[in-house]
């Protein structure tokens, strides 16, 4: 299973480099190869069909244009799409909670929402934390997204990022500690 992995990983690098240099035939491989799983794993992030299909054109325009930025000593070519793929999806569920348009308001409705002040504190840490897992390496970042935010076991993300699960465990553990030695606070309560 790890030889046929690792021959994926090569298709795929080599795809990439090719259309880095313009090869749209490389491209269209790039995308058979990852448009099942990269649209699977959107589709979690923002639920929507029409969003998915919109974050999809979106991110492989960007990986289309970028892709003589990857570099293969940095990560696997699944890992560096999946961080576009990641981005993009974000950034159309942000851009859709800033257009909700609420049909109506009830006056009667208690507010059990946070106070104003535990609300900034906590999306202060929120930026925080981004920020931090944002300046690990894509590989990283990508597998405590998944796990974190998504909810996915080691093996679900190493069959998503074509790795090992117990590679995926150990990049876990490494961001996590890392992210943990950079923490600019001594526990995440003092941070709040």
């Amino acid at each position: 299973m790890d030889a046929e992995r690792e021959r994926e990983n090569e298709v795929l690098k080599n795809a990439l480099l090719r259309s880095a240099e313009g090869d749209k035939q490389a491209f269209s491989r790039v995308y058979e190869l990852t448009a099942p799983r990269l649209s699977a794993i959107v589709m979690s992030i923002v639920c929507c069909e029409e969003t998915t299909s919109d974050v999809l054109q979106r991110a492989y325009l960007s990986i289309w244009q970028n892709a003589g930025k990857y570099d293969a000593q940095q990560a696997n070519p699944f890992t560096w799409m999946l961080v576009i793929m990641r981005n993009r999806a974000i950034d159309a569920l942000r851009a859709r909670a800033r257009f909700h348009v609420t049909e109506e308001l009830d006056e009667a409705v208690e507010d059990d929402g946070l106070r104003p002040e535990a609300s900034a504190r906590f999306e202060q840490v929120g930026r925080l934390l981004t920020e931090m897992i944002g300046n690990l390496p894509p590989n990283m970042e990508a597998a405590i997204m998944l796990q974190v935010v998504h909810g996915y076991t080691c093996r679900e993300i190493g069959d998503q990022l074509n790795q090992s699960p117990h590679t995926v465990k150990s990049w876990i553990r490494r961001g996590l500690e890392r992210m943990r030695s950079e923490m600019p606070y001594a526990t995440s309560a003092a941070a709040i």
